[in-house]
């Protein structure tokens, strides 16, 4: 008797709408079962998990601040348990505040909940000896944009950060890989 393969699971940060919400649905349409993760969107959040389940796959909504890290530690630790398992983190929560440089503040940037999500998320697949890491970033982050140097900055980091955790991790069958869309028109 054969034993069943069984199912992947993926955990989508910020994912309730825009790319996330798409990246939910992408996911689901290829059999993973999705923790769908947002930060205040509780109704778009359930509604991408609803989506998803109607492609026949498990899905649950799972509320986190992903700029505080042990808010992280406990969104990785919830989407594994909810499915056994966590296969696919994919990092796309962030936000947009665009102004001039010296009008910015620290918590208008966007790579702290990327770095403890795949922290977080990198321990629980290095025992799996498998995992998926894919960060969002944008060609913001290749190129630069005025008004935006604190997304530029975040999305540039993000390109270094995977580059160094796939090298980090690779022996241990965890992959990382960016990508850098351009505008995207969502809501």
């Amino acid at each position: 008797m054969q034993s069943e393969t069984p199912r992947r699971a993926a955990l989508v940060t910020g994912g309730a709408r825009g790319i996330g919400r798409a990246a939910c649905l992408s996911l689901a349409a290829e059999g993973m079962d999705i923790a769908v993760n947002y930060a205040g969107s509780a109704a778009a959040a359930e509604q991408t998990a609803a989506d998803c389940r109607a492609l026949g796959v498990q899905a649950v909504a799972l509320q986190a601040d992903v700029r505080r890290p042990e808010a992280c530690k406990q969104l990785v630790e919830d989407a594994a348990a909810a499915f056994g398992r966590l296969d696919v983190l994919v990092n796309n929560a962030g936000v947009t505040a665009d102004k001039l440089l010296l009008q910015m503040t620290e918590a208008e940037t966007n790579l702290k909940g990327a770095f403890f999500c795949t922290k977080a998320a990198a321990r629980l697949m290095m025992r799996q000896r498998y995992g998926r890491i894919i960060s969002v970033s944008s060609v913001v982050g290749l190129h630069g944009n005025a008004g935006q140097a604190n997304y530029a900055a975040s999305k540039a980091g993000l390109i270094g950060l995977m580059k160094s955790v796939a090298k980090e991790y690779a022996s241990r069958g965890v992959t990382a890989n960016t990508v850098a869309p351009g505008f995207i028109t969502t809501d």
